[in-house]
């Protein structure tokens, strides 16, 4: 289905994209929106996955669900390899899957560390790698986005871990723009402050409504969280764009300006 829009006839597959109140979901619905076929991926969540895809498909354009665990490599090559298999192709990966645990760093523990590492950086790697082999295979190119954070540019009290992987991000887009850019593949990635959704029910700083509002106040643009869409509209842009590669879109509402 070729559908319109500048994506139309294009096939994205998007990581940790099911749950209701997600990043991923704004995602998959701005690149939808532009035209684009999407895979959808989480490790789990069934249910609101079945959701996305009925979403999507009622946009007019094919989707599909493909459970995987993105922290291991050979789950990411499955991945890719099952959403070409269903949807013919693949222009454009996302690599969104993320968690966060608030503590201090000398209260991280072993799991901690494995599973924030496992998803936020393997995945990010391994899911890549994966894409860009897909892509360089097909001979004509592709984009890839990964979903990064401002930890990637500021540090975050009880966001070590987390911050550090969005930092490692950072320079391994960079990395990979330079090492793929002769295959004609893209790598960029877009850095959200707050943002409304699930992955942040947890921080202490929203723990109470009085902090919730100091957060709010702290947002120079709106005074508000970003919705899931917005974060979607700098990734399409990524996605559409012909001569951006090895760069950051902070997307924050002005939260770090100065910081």
């Amino acid at each position: 289905m070729a559908g319109n829009g500048t994506l139309a006839g294009r096939v994205a597959v998007v990581t940790g994209a099911a749950r209701d109140r997600g990043i991923g979901r704004g995602i998959a619905l701005a690149l939808a929106e532009r035209g684009a076929d999407v895979a959808i991926n989480d490790a789990g969540f069934e249910g609101e996955a079945a959701r996305r895809v009925a979403e999507l498909e009622a946009l007019g354009r094919r989707s599909v669900f493909v459970r995987a665990d993105v922290s291991r490599p050979e789950e990411n090559q499955r991945l890719v390899t099952e959403a070409v298999e269903q949807l013919g192709r693949l222009d454009v990966f996302v690599a969104n899957a993320g968690v966060a645990r608030w503590e201090p760093l000398d209260e991280v523990r072993r799991d901690s560390w494995d599973v924030i590492t496992g998803v936020n950086l393997h995945g990010a790697l391994y899911g890549c790698q994966a894409a860009a082999e897909r892509l360089r295979s097909q001979g004509d190119g592709g984009r890839i986005v990964i979903t990064s954070s401002v930890h990637a540019i500021v540090p975050g009290a009880t966001l070590g871990v987390y911050g550090a992987t969005k930092q490692a991000i950072d320079l391994l887009v960079g990395v990979m723009a330079l090492e793929w850019g002769p295959d004609g593949i893209s790598v960029n990635h877009v850095a959200p402050g707050w943002v409304d959704t699930d992955i942040n029910n947890a921080s202490p700083d929203f723990a109470t409504p009085a902090l919730r509002a100091a957060a709010r106040e702290s947002v120079p643009l709106g005074r508000r969280p970003a919705d899931p869409r917005e974060i979607g509209e700098a990734v399409a842009y990524f996605a559409e764009s012909t001569y951006t590669t090895g760069a950051h879109l902070r997307v924050d509402g002005g939260l770090v300006v100065g910081k």
